[in-house]
């Protein structure tokens, strides 16, 4: 019970957050468009692209809230993967605040961080590795 509500939790935790800094980073960016800051440097498409972060945190906190407990040998692998890309992020973001990255707030990447930490956790400690991981560490 309390692997689902945990998963469950940090889900809805995924969503809320995705939302809400999709909400900050495209403000950000439309101000940007019309006029209003000015940053020099500043690549339009580049920075674009640097919008799709909070976007896949809040769509994979969708898919992770629904799925995460359907067909664990499909699921699970794709989730381990992304949670080391979240984490992977994150760390990029402490570093880079150029290009891509550039309207994203330094917060996105505690946040990128913490939840890569918690969603890896959750994996291992609940088992959500699939069929085809846990036979090669029961093996060992």
């Amino acid at each position: 019970m309390t692997k689902f509500v945990y998963m469950k939790l940090l889900g809805l935790v995924l969503i809320v957050l995705g939302f809400s800094y999709c909400l900050t980073t495209f403000s950000n960016f439309f101000t940007y468009v019309y006029g209003d800051i000015g940053i020099a440097d500043a690549n339009i498409y580049i920075m674009g692209v640097g919008l799709l972060f909070p976007l896949y945190l809040f769509s994979f906190g969708i898919y992770f809230y629904f799925y995460t407990d359907r067909e664990p040998e499909k699921i699970n692998p794709f989730i381990l993967i992304s949670n080391i890309v979240l984490l992977v992020v994150g760390i990029l973001k402490l570093f880079i605040s150029t290009g891509i990255m550039q309207f994203i707030h330094i917060s996105f990447a505690y946040v990128l961080m913490l939840c890569g930490l918690l969603l890896i956790y959750g994996v291992f400690k609940y088992k959500y590795w699939g069929e085809l991981w846990k036979e090669k560490i029961y093996l060992v």
